[in-house]
């Protein structure tokens, strides 16, 4: 981008031989920018997506004297695979097709300048889970390389792009959140490739660029998170017998007595039918309630009855050695709900947004034996503010194992192989801003040290991003207090203390801070 762009300009004053490559849709601003970056000394490559930025290349590099270095990217038709892997093929967003490639070619011959024209690119797509895609890829990239090279343009580099696993699951398989491949394997297949493909063409070896962003940071991240609260739905009990009628009832309401009675007499044998029983009462009783005919006691009742049954065909069913299909919901119907001080909007968007998986854990108590199955929620009022999908052995599963929380201690998650697009793709939603920033540093032998800690956004940062006038705000604050003294609603000394706490509320953490924590 344009502010990418320009900030390396400034980053490689002292290294003007570092290799620059622009790719991306660029207008007159931008290709003027690498035309002066070029008369700096900038070892910079602007790649053309279409025949009209060749056109502003060729007018402003010729306006500032310089000659440019080209580069071109090509729409494959081999594809990646996984969710991005139409970033490549005959649809893909960005990319030139053979025909425009060649007249590019051509124009650059016809001004004399076709050795201009150094560097071919592509982008098979993010998370590139199967190697076979990667190495259909690259064969046809090479084979398009050697062409343009034997045609008379000054070939020098070949952009792979991105593509690069991680394996967030740790199963090393082509499941879309892993990889069927070492990066040795990676690395020595595109190698390969490339030099079979060159030197059967005849062609000298290019340098080999690779835009592998994912594969470089999403290690370099772990966001750090404590838990506020747990609600469970398996702690619910059952008195030992049901209530009698309330004054003017005749006898309880059927629901209530047959799922009392469903839960009496739950047998293994008998454990679907139990279950079914169960539903029909639980739903026999919402529709009483819903006309008037039963009271909110007897509700919570059937609720308690419900869930408590619940638990009790779970744990029978654990005990099995082959449990009935029709329970395998209940461990994710029964998992506690554990609530977190984060925003999964602003820390880890892809959770919500593409249901990406990132390995999570607690960080302390490792040597207890976690006895929880829960699923995580965020501070937001949004629904869709939760994980409930993690890594597993051998596929994705609905709950994470947790250690039993207590209210007031400290109980800390870690979600990992964050480090790529979570921080830059967080958003505001509620006004959760960035968290804190501690940058970790590791030498050589292992050791590790805090080098800076970065404050998070506080909440007159994130009132100013969407344009809250801040001394607006606690003026109406203040004269509300003075009213309120006036009215005698409150002391000159409490409308001190309101006044003071709101102005370091504004100063405060977006996030929940407790006081023993």
């Amino acid at each position: 981008s344009k502010p990418e762009l320009l900030a390396v300009m400034g980053m490689t004053s002292d290294t003007p031989e570092r290799l620059i490559i622009c790719n991306g849709f660029k207008e007159e601003r931008y290709i003027e920018f690498t035309a002066l970056a070029k008369k700096l000394g900038r070892n910079i490559i602007p790649v053309i997506e279409n025949i009209t930025e060749l056109k502003l290349i060729l007018r402003f590099y010729e306006q500032h004297g310089v000659r440019p270095t080209i580069g071109v990217r090509v729409n494959l038709a081999a594809q990646g695979a996984g969710r991005w892997r139409h970033s490549s093929g005959l649809k893909a967003k960005f990319g030139l097709s053979m025909t425009e490639v060649l007249e590019v070619l051509s124009i650059l011959r016809s001004k004399g300048m076709e050795d201009c024209l150094q560097l071919l690119h592509c982008h098979m797509g993010s998370q590139i889970h199967d190697i076979r895609q990667v190495n259909q890829g690259i064969n046809e990239l090479a084979r398009i390389y050697t062409q343009l090279a034997k045609a008379g343009a000054g070939m020098k580099y070949i952009d792979i792009g991105g593509g690069l696993g991680i394996d967030y699951d740790g199963s090393q398989t082509s499941f879309e959140f892993s990889m069927n491949y070492t990066l040795q394997e990676y690395a020595s297949n595109v190698v390969y490739k490339i030099m079979t493909v060159c030197d059967e063409e005849g062609v000298a070896h290019p340098t080999i660029v690779s835009e592998s962003g994912r594969a470089m940071v999403a290690q370099q991240s772990v966001l750090i998170f404590d838990v506020l609260g747990a609600n469970r739905l398996d702690r619910f009990t059952v008195p030992a017998e049901l209530p009698p009628p309330a004054a003017g009832e005749t006898e309880l309401p059927r629901p209530l007595v047959d799922i009392y009675d469903v839960y009496k007499n739950i047998a293994e044998r008998r454990l679907v039918e139990h279950y079914n029983d169960m539903l029909e009462d639980r739903d026999e009783a919402l529709r009483l309630f819903s006309v008037g005919l039963m009271s909110l006691e007897h509700r919570a009742l059937v609720d308690n009855i419900f869930w408590a049954s619940c638990a009790k065909i779970r744990d029978i069913a654990r005990s099995m050695s082959r449990p009935p299909e029709e329970l395998g919901d209940l461990e994710s119907a029964l998992s506690d709900t554990y609530f977190c001080n984060l925003s999964i909007f602003q820390s880890m968007p892809d959770v919500w947004a593409i249901n990406q998986l990132f390995p999570i854990a607690p960080i302390h108590r490792l040597g207890e034996r976690p006895t929880r199955k829960a699923t995580i929620a965020d501070l937001t009022c949004d629904s869709d503010g939760k994980i409930d999908r993690f890594v597993d052995d051998h596929d994705v599963k609905k709950w994470i194992e947790l250690h039993d929380f207590e209210d007031g201690e400290e109980y800390l998650l870690g979600a990992f192989l964050v480090g790529a697009y979570q921080e830059t793709l967080g958003d505001l939603h509620n006004l959760f801003g960035d968290t804190h920033v501690a940058h970790v540093k590791v030498d050589d032998q292992g050791e590790w040290w805090i080098d800076e800690i970065i404050e998070g956004d506080a909440v007159r940062d994130v009132l100013s991003y969407v344009h809250y006038d801040l001394a607006r705000l606690f003026g109406e604050v203040r004269r509300e207090c003075e009213k309120a003294v006036v009215n005698k609603q409150m002391t000159v000394a409490e409308s001190q203390g309101l006044l003071k706490a709101y102005e370091a509320g504004l100063s405060g953490y977006t996030y929940l801070e407790t006081e023993n924590r």
